[in-house]
């Protein structure tokens, strides 16, 4: 039987037991994370509602407020549903071959804050939640099912380190003594046991393929595709650049996903990112908000602050709507967003993108835009030049 957890019983364990439940790096805070409930959407309120609030009324429900801003569920743009569809499509497809068949590999590559850990994670909840439910919490042995282990990938991880956090995050007795090989034994014996049908591995890009170690670790990931009975989700950044693809049965074997920022460069561009804004728009709680808030009045300088990545557009709407709270503003308007600090690289794009959406030649939240094209900063992909 897997040390991975008991056998059956009415009340799943670790549910009682003193585990970490924050971290995605071991099974039970995984767990929490995919099954957690949303959070719910607090009512949105008038200003005259508010102000007949009493002190500690109207404290508690700007803290629902703010607990909701910080759980706010990804948008699913139509570039996101196009990837989660492969995803899904990849999954499907190796989920049921049999042991001796390697299965599907798929790696998720983009520049910073495009939210491709987002989409990484939101694809891994429904592989966890899908099967939980289609087949229950636990095997017909008695182990406990985990359909999903994620593992985070730093600077210097060897081959014995990635066995080792498999197997913490099984929470595995063996995980404290024991060759790389020995790790990667038991870890097997943890996935079959427990049924694990998807391996997470995030962060990728910390690794240099092309080093002795990083050869060791692609070397490694093959024998797992070929061992193990599930699918591996690679999550980084210039994962080519890195060597991920230098070797010839990875590259036969990975299937490449990317995702763009928002290009604001033709139409169908700017018809996404004002679909967007009016989701997002939406969703805030804030009692002087206005059909248009975001996609009409404030598209450009939103755009200005954010070069089209999302990472930098969601943090600068949480802390532009704290502010307005706050404030007692209760709406976004550009004389908030002024005050909100950008992350460095939002930072570094700003005064080229204010210039040139103050020059006409292109706007993000028009049917046309006159002229545009070469002359945008970093035009053809915003991200294309930022800092990693």
């Amino acid at each position: 039987m897997a040390e991975a957890g008991p056998a059956a019983s009415e009340d799943p364990a670790w549910r009682a037991l003193p585990l970490d439940n924050l971290t995605l790096t071991r099974k039970e805070g995984f767990a929490a994370f995919a099954e957690a409930r949303e959070t719910p959407i607090p009512l949105t309120l008038t200003m005259a509602d508010l102000r007949a609030l009493d002190p500690a009324a109207l404290e508690h429900y700007n803290d629902d407020r703010r607990r909701f801003l910080a759980n706010l569920r990804p948008i699913k743009t139509m570039q996101v549903q196009e990837l989660s569809a492969d995803l899904t499509d990849i999954f499907d497809a190796g989920v049921d071959q049999p042991n001796w068949q390697a299965k599907g590999m798929a790696a998720i590559d983009a520049f910073p804050g495009l939210g491709k850990t987002t989409i990484g994670l939101s694809f891994a909840k429904k592989v966890h939640n899908t099967l939980i439910s289609r087949h229950g919490r636990f095997t017909e042995a008695g182990h406990e099912r985990w359909p999903v282990i994620r593992v985070g990938m730093m600077g210097d991880t060897s081959v014995k380190d990635f066995n080792w956090a498999m197997l913490e995050f099984f929470a595995h007795a063996g995980r404290n003594s024991g060759s790389a090989n020995a790790f990667l034994s038991r870890a097997l014996d943890c996935a079959v046991s427990c049924q694990s049908r998807l391996l997470l591995v995030d962060d990728l890009q910390f690794l240099q393929f092309r080093s002795r170690r990083g050869t060791e670790l692609a070397n490694q990931f093959k024998t797992i595709a070929n061992e193990f009975p599930l699918m591996i989700l690679f999550i980084g950044h210039d994962l080519e650049g890195k060597g991920l693809y230098d070797d010839p049965q990875l590259a036969r074997r990975i299937t490449p996903l990317g995702l763009q920022a928002f290009s604001i460069e033709d139409e169908a561009g700017r018809e996404q990112w004002r679909r967007f804004l009016l989701s997002l728009e939406q969703r805030l709680v804030l009692a002087n908000k206005y059909p248009g808030m975001l996609a009409d009045d404030l598209s450009d300088q939103l755009y200005a602050r954010c070069s089209g990545h999302i990472g930098s557009l969601m943090s600068l709407i949480r802390l532009g709507s704290l502010r307005a709270m706050r404030t007692g503003q209760e709406r976004l308007t550009k004389d908030v967003l002024a005050q909100v600090k950008l992350d460095w690289a939002a930072q570094q794009q700003l005064a080229k993108w204010e210039a040139f959406l103050a020059s006409g030649k292109v706007t993000s939240n028009r049917t046309r835009a006159e002229g545009g094209g070469d002359d945008a900063p970093d035009a053809a992909h915003p991200a294309a030049r930022a800092p990693g």
